[in-house]
Parts: structure tokens; C-alpha cells; sequence
């Protein structure tokens, strides 16, 4: 409960998909947003409407990652 990977985050450089919902009760949409704009060359997805278990809620979550994987 108390580890913060906060200040090695940016170090990470392998090609890095964050993926979220705006609704999300416990990451947060701020923290998707922050670790998107943290680790350098990242791609950022929110889905609208979506919370924690968004690649449960969403069919396009799968279509996301498969993209991001090709």
C-alpha cells in the first residue's frame, strides 16, 4: 500500500499503451492521464463512460490492445 513507482515511470522505454475509463473509482481518470503524459512515447485511451473493469465493458478494449500489439 505505501510502493510509488512515481519517479521511475518516466524511465520505462518500451512502447507502452494506458488504457482507462473516465469513471473509474479506483485508478482514477487522472492517473491514467498522468502516466500517459509520464512515460515517454505512450499511447493514451479513456473510454467515456467506462470504469476500472473497462476490458470487460468494452469490445473495443480487445481491438485496442490487438491494434497497439500489430
Amino acid at each position: 500500500m505505501n510502493h510509488s513507482a512515481y519517479e521511475e515511470i518516466g524511465k520505462i522505454q518500451c512502447p507502452t499503451l494506458v488504457i482507462g475509463g473516465d469513471t473509474d473509482n479506483v485508478v482514477g481518470i487522472n492517473t491514467s492521464e498522468e502516466m500517459g503524459e509520464r512515460i515517454p512515447g505512450s499511447r493514451l485511451v479513456i473510454y467515456p463512460s467506462l470504469g476500472h473493469g473497462a476490458y470487460a465493458e468494452s469490445k473495443e478494449f480487445d481491438r485496442e490492445v490487438l491494434k497497439f500489439l500489430s
